[in-house]
């Protein structure tokens, strides 16, 4: 009797313990409301491939379960929202902000609350950093040096007192509060030196030393700190523009020799991840693109999102009807919509005043503009500068005399026209036939022989 209890016993801890496992929770629940929008899509990644994309309702509203694979920081991005909570399997967190001001606005509630009002105060004290460029950066070194310093005393202090942080957070986040004061300072040759308007100015190598001796090959500082991973990227780039200028080598595959030549695997599957997330978008050879990635990489998750991106992309191929643009604000007055343009070929180019690239662009336009005046073709221009500077917007096309149809969209990036276009960077253009088709999703820019090509090819 005694040895039958026994195993009656022992049979109900096992089934309490299989009960257990079955009820472990792997996900997060992130809520909030967010103040001043119309709505959108809110995106959440994290650059070991995670990557979520949750509804904002009219009022502001969200909710969403997220099954993510391992505690950390997940990067947040909602218009000018830019935040990377610390989330953990079991938790959850809601955080309430006004899209217009989220760095005086951000709060947060929920789990981890000490540490995310701390992220919070992180991401507020940069914003403030970044946004008061001639106060922070138009000072001499010495007087740059100390800022600096004094800024990540500021949020180490505030980091110490915080309680109960998860175990090794503490150590990356020390770690990480130092690359943005080096990151600060990898960027003080440049702000300096345009803020007083000479592009010759050199810091000096006292002041510099202490960077060249960055090691850009540490995997876990990558996929913590987004100081250290803009870094490295930036070391990536000059590395390409090297490759681009000395070999003559196409930029796309400057960057791929760049990439490869990083010894941390970590770091190597992330950049080839984020570059042919942005390559495949404007490839006009998609598969061949698709295929050397996947013989590049070795991070399953990010095979798996690149694969899905090559899939989204085929509603942009040849022929298919393009996304759609509605009441569109027209310079010359009223609204556009993209079915008002029907009956000729439409050529498109998203842009903003802000873009550099795009401003390049304008001269080679304005002289196709000239050349097909009266053809079979539309020239729109869409820009994606935000609405509270609207004014400057409508001041350049004054000022540069620009032609064709000027329009603005209602909520700068945040519109359906450009999510379904897939638009990751501009200018981009785009040609449509005369019955709303495409032609290509990324055409030709003005500057390139190419695009007159097709123009010639299609009799326009």
């Amino acid at each position: 009797m005694k040895n039958t209890f026994i195993v009656i016993a022992l049979a109900l801890m096992s089934l309490s313990c299989q009960n257990k496992e079955a009820k472990t929770i792997n996900y997060n629940i992130l809520s909030g409301n967010i103040g001043s929008t119309k709505g959108g899509e809110l995106n959440i990644s994290s650059l070991n491939g995670f990557k979520k994309t949750i509804n904002v309702t009219d009022t502001g509203f969200f909710s969403d379960t997220l099954f993510i694979p391992e505690n950390g920081l997940y990067n947040i991005r909602f218009e000018q929202v830019r935040f990377a909570p610390y989330l953990s399997k079991g938790g959850n967190v809601q955080l309430n902000v006004d899209a217009k001001k989220p760095a005086s606005t951000l709060k947060l509630s929920g789990d981890n609350i000490a540490l995310n009002s701390y992220f919070a105060y992180k991401a507020s004290k940069n914003s403030e950093f970044m946004m008061n460029r001639e106060t922070s950066y138009n000072v001499d070194e010495s007087d740059f040096e100390i800022k600096i310093n004094n800024f990540s005393k500021d949020l180490e202090q505030h980091l110490e007192a915080v309680k109960d942080i998860p175990e090794g957070i503490k150590v990356k986040e020390l770690r990480a509060i130092n690359f943005g004061r080096l990151a600060k300072k990898s960027n003080y040759e440049f702000m300096y030196g345009h803020l007083n308007k000479n592009r010759d100015f050199k810091a000096s190598d006292a002041f510099k030393g202490e960077l060249s001796k960055i090691s850009f090959d540490n995997g876990d500082d990558y996929l913590y700190s987004s100081d250290y991973q803009q870094m490295v990227s930036n070391n990536i780039r000059e590395k390409a523009f090297n490759y681009y200028e000395k070999d003559s080598l196409p930029y796309p595959e400057a960057e791929a020799q760049a990439i490869t030549e990083i010894n941390n695997e970590t770091i190597r599957n992330v950049e080839l991840y984020k570059s042919f997330s942005m390559q495949l978008t404007r490839s006009s050879d998609k598969e061949t693109d698709l295929n050397k990635f996947l013989s590049a990489s070795t991070n399953e998750a990010h095979k798996t999102s690149i694969k899905e991106l090559f899939e989204s992309l085929k509603v942009l191929d040849k022929g298919q009807p393009s996304p759609k643009f509605e009441n569109f604000e027209n310079y010359a007055g009223g609204t556009t919509s993209l079915d008002d343009l029907k009956g000729k070929y439409v050529y498109i180019d998203v842009w903003a005043t802000w873009c550099g690239p795009c401003k390049y662009e304008i001269p080679f336009l304005k002289k196709i503009e000239e050349a097909y005046h009266g053809k079979n073709i539309q020239f729109v221009s869409i820009s994606t500068d935000k609405q509270k500077d609207k004014d400057k917007w409508k001041k350049m096309i004054a000022d540069e005399k620009l032609g064709g149809i000027q329009l603005i969209t209602d909520n700068d990036f945040n519109t359906k026209f450009v999510s379904e276009y897939k638009i990751m960077g501009i200018p981009q253009f785009i040609l449509l036939d005369p019955e709303g088709k495409i032609v290509k999703a990324n055409a030709p820019r003005p500057s390139e022989k190419e695009l007159i090509e097709l123009f010639d090819q299609l009799s326009i």
